[in-house]
């Protein structure tokens, strides 16, 4: 160690965090880091400060009687970097500009989280709110600047373009499949032995496996449905943890299928005049133009 030498902020911020938590483990999760970085970062700062500040020891730990000491010099200065920095990252918010998106919760679950990394890339300064919800008309009262609506052509909004086309099929795990005999692209023509998944509303704007059953001449299941999950991610969990099969809609579930999580299984049902509209009345606006056609470019590199 150099006498020159200066302890890192890092390290003063794992170091003060510990002796308040009285664990590294708290203190993790309090900065949002792992336990073992809080560890190097404190044994960094004793070998700054040429002794060890940390009884580890024994649990909770606690400061040496040293390390209390430095502690207590610290903790104003700590607290006030902290506080400073915090409100300074909030002014920076209040510059940025805001756009909101609304849609619903499979959409925004499987298809805009899986792109925010990239959308928040590709515009840095922009900040972004996503509203997801089951709920038609919180949809379309929440005010959003970019609005994903599942419809056929909508006419209410000064922008309108057809995302993704409906096209939806049967889908399960690699298990399930096994468990029951079906290989990936089999096409179904009976519903009644297998156990199947269904979403708690029956609503119209939405297939369900009656319907899809009966535009495709497929047999129904004829067993009651016990259980119904409360919104689409839900069931993707489901049929991904093998309880049954599940209506994948395109665009959706295609990460699942590519990583093996599911397969596919047929027939197909594709309607050419409905499915994910992309809506806003700010396209003029330069900013969510911008974002507009960035979502457009994405469906159309997919």
């Amino acid at each position: 160690m150099k006498e020159s030498e200066l302890p890192t902020l890092n390290g003063l911020l794992c170091f003060e965090a510990t002796v308040r938590h009285g664990s590294m483990t708290l203190a993790a999760e309090d900065l949002g880091i792992t336990q073992p970085l809080v560890s190097q970062r404190i044994r960094a700062l004793e070998d700054v400060v040429g002794g060890i500040l940390i009884d580890r020891s024994k649990k909770p730990v606690t400061p040496t009687i040293e390390g209390l000491k430095y502690y207590n010099e610290l903790r104003g200065s700590t607290s006030s970097i902290l506080r400073a920095t915090n409100n300074a990252r909030e002014d920076f918010r209040e510059t940025k500009t805001k756009i909101s998106i609304s849609a619903y919760f499979g959409f925004a679950f499987h298809w805009i989280m899986p792109r925010l990394q990239r959308l928040q890339q590709a515009f840095p300064d922009y900040l972004f709110e996503i509203q997801p919800t089951n709920s038609l008309n919180d949809l379309t009262t929440a005010h959003a600047d970019i609005l994903f609506h599942f419809s056929s052509k909508i006419g209410k909004y000064q922008f309108e373009k057809m995302l993704i086309p409906e096209m939806v099929f049967p889908v399960c795990s690699p298990e399930f499949a096994a468990k029951y005999d079906l290989k990936s692209g089999q096409l179904l023509s009976d519903l009644r032995n297998l156990p199947l998944l269904h979403k708690d509303v029956d609503d119209s704007r939405w297939l369900n496996w009656q319907r899809w059953a009966q535009a495709l001449s497929v047999k129904p299941s004829a067993s009651p449905i016990s259980f119904r999950y409360n919104n689409y991610p839900l069931i993707v969990e489901a049929a991904i943890g093998g309880h049954g099969l599940c209506l994948g809609w395109e665009g959706l579930i295609n990460p699942f299928i590519e990583e093996g999580k599911l397969i596919q299984l047929g027939p197909r049902l594709k309607s050419e005049t409905r499915g994910y509209q992309i809506c806003s009345d700010q396209y003029a606006n330069f900013a969510i133009g911008n974002v507009i056609k960035w979502f457009i470019k994405e469906v159309e590199q997919d």
